[in-house]
């Protein structure tokens, strides 16, 4: 039995941090042979909301194999260090790369046999445009000491790994293993009447998930739409943008921001919801694109994204990020009957089965952790 420390910022119940958190959720619950994990984090959400019900500065029992530590220090890596030097650790698993104290000082500090850094896409050319002079910085000071010849990387697709070795050059060792889903019951309530559309985008309201373009085409757009926006608001002055726009939505399109939304009741976003959009400037992975494939609901995003192929699987489309594409896509799902949506559902979750293997994964994780 081996054991994963883990480092990360925000772990379950906490949510408004988005994919990663989801990521490793789905990990420590699934991949759970010979394996024992001991989770890292804050006792707080990404917004600095305080954790209800959970107790601090001790170890919790999650499951048999799994247990967490809430931190509520100022600078918890101290504890973390002290943590990681009182038991047997096989393996340093640091999930992130920008947080000063659950990434960044345990690169540079912590002494564990095997490290690993898992950058969850914030190596991604859309994610480094984001407060990119501090994280050069950083990754420039990370390749001036040398850090990353002394540990492991782990990609979530080639794609990362490209980017991984794009700024280490050819010295990093990388394992590439994919995330595991959660995969939800069949969308068999979601209709579809010709010259109508309900579509979702299930994210954090972010630049990075092009919320505003995907309104700016709406207000091109004909037919009778209504779009639900899914998720915790990351960026406020980014959403006061939005606001500005669906102030203007002409009369055929409804606009209902529903918010967050926990992982418990997740399933339920996608229930009578025929098609989702998220046109990401890039995605380490994309939950909710895979989760809505899973049930039916075809998808329209980027071509930045690890789903690739949707139009030639009708389960969607992959698209250039421009206003009169995305309103093209729309529209052409607003002109769909019902038995030709039908058709693209049935694609879709043809596509998730085709392109989600969790045996693959354990094998991918095998490698990661074990060997």
């Amino acid at each position: 039995m081996k054991t994963v420390f883990i480092s990360i910022p925000w772990f379950s119940p906490a949510f408004k941090a988005g994919g990663p958190i989801r990521s490793v959720h789905n990990l420590v619950t699934k991949f759970d042979k010979d394996i024992q994990y001991r989770i890292f984090c804050s006792n707080k959400d990404v917004d600095g909301q305080k954790l209800d019900n959970i107790e601090t500065d001790k170890w919790i029992d999650f499951n048999e194999n799994i247990k967490v530590w809430y931190d509520s220090s100022i600078l918890p890596f101290f504890k973390m260090n002290r943590l990681i030097a009182a038991q047997k650790i096989d393996v340093l698993y640091i999930v992130g790369l920008f947080s000063f104290s659950f990434n960044i000082l345990p690169i540079f500090f912590s002494r564990v046999k095997k490290t690993i850094v898992s950058p969850k896409g914030m190596l991604h050319t859309g994610a480094l445009s984001k407060k990119k002079i501090k994280k050069r910085i950083f990754l420039k000071f990370m390749k001036i000491a040398k850090v990353a010849n002394r540990i492991h990387f782990h990609a979530s697709d080639l794609v990362e790994s490209i980017f991984i070795r794009s700024i280490f050059g050819g010295i990093p060792k990388i394992t590439i293993a994919s995330n595991y889903s959660t995969f939800f019951h069949n969308n068999s309530t979601a209709k579809k009447q010709k010259s109508k559309l309900k579509l979702i985008t299930v994210a954090l309201v972010s630049p990075m998930k092009n919320h505003l373009l995907v309104l700016n085409a709406l207000k091109l757009c004909e037919g009778d739409i209504e779009y639900h926006i899914i998720g915790a608001i990351k960026d406020k002055s980014y959403w006061k943008k939005c606001l500005d726009v669906i102030s203007e939505m002409p009369v055929n399109v409804k606009v209902k921001f529903l918010g967050e939304i926990t992982p418990d009741n997740i399933g339920k976003c996608y229930d009578d919801s025929p098609v989702m959009i998220m046109p990401s400037e890039s995605e380490n992975y994309g939950h909710s694109i895979i989760e809505s494939l899973s049930v039916g609901i075809p998808v329209i995003t980027s071509t930045t994204t690890p789903w690739n192929f949707l139009q030639e699987n009708n389960a969607g489309f992959n698209t250039h990020r421009d206003i009169s594409k995305i309103r093209e896509l729309i529209e052409y799902y607003v002109s769909l009957d019902e038995d030709e949506y039908l058709a693209s559902s049935l694609a879709a979750i043809k596509y998730s089965k085709a392109n989600y293997n969790e045996s693959d994964l354990d094998n991918q994780y095998s490698s990661l952790f074990l060997n």
